[in-house]
């Protein structure tokens, strides 16, 4: 009997052979023309109509004693004894809801239920800044960061429903919060005093006023790209890649996307932040009618990494958007021959090497003990996207039914699924079928 699973590759990363059929949830449309507002309204209630016991028990888990006495880590204040210690803003109890109600929004995977916890969430935050004096120090401003970050994930979560002009609204207004807010001195006290974003444990940039900014931009540019106002999706996307950049002396531009962020984790998808800003930045010049800019910033983009260094950037959106940016110029030769390159069959990435001791002797033994069950183990695998029938050792990619070709991925059907802009989704097709 075959078993139903796919063994893509030891080390394999994430960014690279991740699965990401949650995209299909999260988007559709990528019309001009988009629904009205009391349509939007209509689909949410629709949708969380179908979700309400789902949802009823999630917020008891939340609410309920038993959730009492289990320790979080608290988002809003990483300090939380200290600040309860010293009479910041808010109570103890509150913050450490607010804090519950953000943990659990962003770990939700379905959006209409997330905004369930973020909504209260919001509603918390308002009451602590209505509370508070002031909003440019001290406790006042503790207590717009605590909102910002509230209207930052409830944003994200907009995202995910295609609610844009609520999402927009929440984001234009984190971001106008975060940008007024004053700068720490260092990247030590940066994550002392506040989380705006966690986007990763015991990670003081990623968890900096300035991801939580640049996240907000990112959502902004998003939201008017898909109510087709290309134009002012630009100036978000580079409002977006000016805070990586005048950041990168901390390693902002490099670091990696948040998980659970909107359309991140894709295969193929951008590997940092700075890499998915120049292709949202591209993406929506190509969208505007500025075909050469585009095509120009996708060259210029760094396609990495390439762990094997032997010409495989697994960088694939911005390989294959530039394919289609060099047909849509008029490059057809040069469209072609990129193309080629992305369909050079690819290996999967080597297995990482760790800087600990300890892990590197954990992780040999781990190679060691993979080898001796390869000589036991019956190589039989199924595809579990095409239930094709592949030795395990030789996978591909997943869903591609044993291919390791990343052109194979990119079909009309799939960019328009990751949002690119109609004009360029189009041009691929087109391109694709004159092959």
């Amino acid at each position: 009997m075959m078993q139903r699973y796919v063994r893509v590759g030891r080390g394999a990363t994430p960014q690279a052979w991740s699965h990401d059929d949650r995209l299909r949830n999260q988007t559709t449309s990528t019309s001009p023309s988009s629904s009205s507002g009391t349509k939007n309204d209509d689909e949410r209630k629709r949708r969380k109509a179908c979700c309400v016991v789902a949802r009823g028990t999630r917020r008891a888990l939340v609410s309920g004693s038993a959730m009492a006495g289990l320790s979080f880590k608290l988002v809003s204040f990483p300090e939380m004894a200290n600040a309860a210690a010293s009479g910041s803003v808010g109570s103890n109890s509150e913050e450490a809801t607010i804090a519950k109600l953000l943990k659990y929004g962003r770990l939700e995977g379905d959006p209409f239920t997330a905004l369930d916890f973020l909504d209260d969430a919001v509603k918390r935050a308002e009451r602590m800044v209505a509370a508070s004096e002031g909003g440019g120090d001290g406790d006042g401003g503790r207590a717009f960061g605590v909102l910002a970050s509230c209207l930052v994930a409830r944003g994200n979560a907009l995202l995910g429903a295609q609610d844009w002009d609520a999402a927009d609204a929440d984001l234009n207004r984190a971001a106008s919060m975060l940008s007024s807010l004053p700068e720490p001195s260092t990247s030590e006290q940066q994550g002392q005093v506040f989380s705006y974003y966690e986007a990763s444990a015991n990670c003081t940039v990623c968890n900096s006023r300035q991801m939580a900014l640049s996240l907000a931009y990112d959502g902004i540019g998003h939201s008017l790209s898909q109510r087709g106002r290309f134009e002012e999706a630009v100036m978000a996307f580079e409002a977006c890649s000016g805070v990586l950049a005048s950041n990168a002396s901390i390693g902002l531009d490099v670091e990696e996307v948040p998980r659970g962020w909107f359309v991140a984790g894709l295969r193929g998808g951008p590997p940092t932040m700075l890499q998915r800003a120049r292709l949202n930045v591209a993406l929506a010049k190509y969208g505007a009618g500025d075909t050469v800019g585009s095509l120009s910033i996708l060259q210029e983009t760094d396609k990495g990494p390439d762990p094997l260094d032997k010409g495989f950037p697994q960088f694939w959106d911005a390989r294959a958007a530039q394919v289609a940016a060099l047909f849509g110029n008029g490059y057809d030769g040069k469209a072609e021959l990129e193309w080629q390159q992305l369909c050079t069959s690819h290996p999967p990435p080597p297995p990482s090497v760790p800087k600990s001791k300890v892990k590197q002797y954990v992780n040999r033994a781990a190679q060691r003990m993979l080898d001796a069950e390869r000589l036991v183990t019956a190589n039989d695998c199924e595809d579990y996207d095409t239930g094709v029938a592949i030795p395990c050792d030789a996978a591909g990619i997943p869903g591609l039914g044993g291919s390791s070709s990343p052109c194979a991925l990119y079909t009309a059907q799939e960019v328009r699924a990751r949002l690119w802009p109609p004009a360029l989704a189009d041009a691929l097709a087109e391109f694709r079928g004159a092959r």
